[in-house]
């Protein structure tokens, strides 16, 4: 009985098939940092909140300001522009949701 022949590795990857694992690990990757984007914003938020309630609790005679004041201070706004660039190259450096076979290392 005669085995059945496979195409072989040339057709396996076609340009199309690997555009469209590319755009699909790059729109992953895209969603995955506006998500840890917003989940930063928001522990940045409360960190903000514990330093305004130390600040105002602890330090004699300082000027009473609320978190909302704090986070639209200019070295605030620069703190977490520098921290969210550094989340999206952290995301889109990683291997997360990357689909496409790689080739082990021995």
């Amino acid at each position: 009985m005669s085995k059945r022949k496979s195409i072989g590795p040339t057709y396996a990857s076609y340009p199309a098939r690997n555009l469209g694992l590319w755009l699909g690990d790059k729109t992953f990757k895209v969603v995955a940092s506006a998500v840890c984007l917003l989940l930063w914003w928001g522990v940045y938020w409360v960190l903000l909140g514990v330093v305004n309630f130390n600040k105002n609790t602890f330090m004699e005679g300082a000027k009473q300001t609320t978190v909302n004041e704090l986070f639209k201070d200019d070295l605030s706004l620069l703190v977490l522009g520098i921290s969210s660039v550094l989340v999206c190259v952290l995301v889109f450096r990683s291997r997360i949701g990357d689909r496409q076979t790689r080739k082990k290392k021995r």
